[in-house]
């Protein structure tokens, strides 16, 4: 078989992966393969950004992953990163709601939406009227739902309105960055929507399914027993040692490939970079944000790039801050909090993370690393939102005088969001991309934002792109 050569575009952790699984792959099928991956940025990693500097570990973008996904653990166990796993520290598992002005301990369990019904009804978080709805919700018939609905419209039903505006809107706020009024329940909470499907009672048959898999966990000593997990030196160290087992792949950097085209002759992909230097590919792996992918695909097919196009994506701003330990008189006995939506139209904060609680290793000792999240775009200089963040954590924290560094990171257009009727957008996608021959998407607008999610479709990219190549060879 003579050599073929794939070409991926987009250096986050989607492109990544699949570059390191198509050269792990062509091993196994002894096939001669040529891997390009191309960054438009200087810097690998998309929105991995690990900032190391004097004993801190500041992270710009994501800071963990779920361990109940398992591809980043594979790849992590593959990459010999196993043993420089850190879970989330057991001392800090605690995450509080920000409601009207104050910190509430959110219920034990909902973070990772298994309910602990001792814990619901000791929060002061609902109401007793609030309490006895949720309550209340085992008795409901179990709804007809159409082939999509809202989160707010779902869960509504089953929890009742305070609990889903006072505990799920910001728990769905802190991951996906969107209104649960439009974000679809189908494709954002894909297992509470099977159980609904297939139970009757949601409550109760999670419930279960939350023991049992607890039961699991702890019997098993070869899974990690922390919901999130992160690298010792941050999730960068990801990055770096993915890089660092692609040496037989030609990585391309600082240069962005803005035309794709199929040559009339040879039928092989031609991916343009903007130096004018051009790429002949047997396929090609889009690892790229949607719309960048959109454009990159109109020429081929303009349906496909309006199904992309149309995907919504909110922006995304993190501030980090160090103060010392006696600038803070908070206990800062758990990991941080989340925004309820009436306290966010008062504040910029969507959420804040307590760092050097929920990760010690990140802050040098006597320090405290605070990581707050702002709920919409400003244009304000850094120094002006470092100033209005501050002041928003002041008499939150019982913070006294100003943060001793600071770190800003920004990120447009940062995060698809899973409306209501995802699901059929991405199948009318993915009939598309039939008609497109050795062309494929990565990425996290598809079935999953998160790190596990993107390392799942860079491997599959990489798994149908070489299966494609195998055919074409066989034909």
């Amino acid at each position: 078989m003579p050599e073929r050569h794939i070409v991926v575009v987009g250096g986050g952790i989607s492109g990544l992966s699949a570059a390191y699984h198509l050269t792990k792959q062509a091993k196994r099928e002894s096939i001669s393969l040529r891997v390009t991956l191309v960054e438009r940025e200087n810097l690998w990693g998309g929105k991995i950004r690990t900032v190391r500097e004097d004993g801190f570990v500041v992270e710009g973008g994501p800071d963990t992953f779920v361990t109940v996904k398992p591809w980043a653990l594979e790849l992590c166990r593959e990459l010999g990163l196993w043993e420089r796993l850190l879970p989330t520290n057991p001392h800090a598992r605690r995450v509080f709601i920000l409601w009207r002005g104050k910190l509430h301990l959110l219920p034990h369990g909902f973070l990772t939406f298994s309910p602990d019904l001792k814990g619901l009804f000791e929060t002061d978080l609902l109401s007793w009227r609030g309490k006895l709805r949720v309550a209340l919700g085992i008795l409901l018939p179990k709804p007809q739902w159409d082939e999509d609905v809202s989160v707010g419209a779902f869960l509504g039903y089953y929890l009742g309105t305070e609990m889903t505006e006072r505990v799920i809107a910001p728990l769905m706020a802190g991951v996906y960055g969107g209104d649960i009024r439009q974000l679809s329940a189908r494709m954002t909470l894909p297992t509470l929507w099977q159980i609904a499907k297939l139970h009757r009672n949601l409550a109760w048959a999670s419930l279960v399914r939350s023991l049992r898999r607890k039961l699991q966990r702890q019997s098993s000593n070869s899974q990690p027993s922390s919901y999130f997990m992160t690298l010792k030196s941050g999730l960068g160290e990801l990055v770096e040692t993915l890089l660092a087992s692609l040496s037989e792949v030609n990585l391309v950097q600082g240069r962005e490939a803005f035309q794709l085209r199929r040559d009339s002759e040879s039928g092989r992909l031609i991916v343009t970079l903007d130096d004018g230097s051009q790429l002949a590919a047997d396929a090609v792996i889009l690892a790229t944000p949607a719309w960048s992918a959109a454009n990159l695909l109109k020429p081929l097919d303009a349906d496909l790039a309006d199904e992309l196009f149309s995907i919504p994506h909110t922006h995304a701003i993190t501030v980090s801050l160090s103060f010392d330990r006696s600038q803070v008189s908070h206990p800062l006995n758990g990991s941080g909090f989340l925004v309820a939506p009436e306290d966010q139209r008062e504040s910029l904060l969507l959420a804040c993370t307590w760092t050097s609680s929920k990760f010690p290793p990140r802050a040098p000792q006597g320090k405290v690393l605070l990581r707050a999240f702002v709920n919409k775009w400003v244009e304000m200089d850094d120094s002006e939102l470092v100033n209005a963040i501050v002041e928003a954590l002041r008499p939150l924290l019982g913070i006294k005088g100003e943060p001793e560094r600071s770190w800003v990171f920004r990120w447009e257009n940062a995060m698809p969001q899973y409306t209501v009727g995802h699901a059929k957008k991405v199948v009318r996608i993915n009939e598309r991309l039939k008609g497109l021959h050795k062309v494929f998407l990565a990425g996290n607008y598809l079935t999953g934002i998160g790190i596990p999610d993107c390392i799942r479709s860079g491997r599959e990219a990489a798994e149908k792109a070489i299966r494609a190549i195998l055919r074409g060879n066989s034909s």
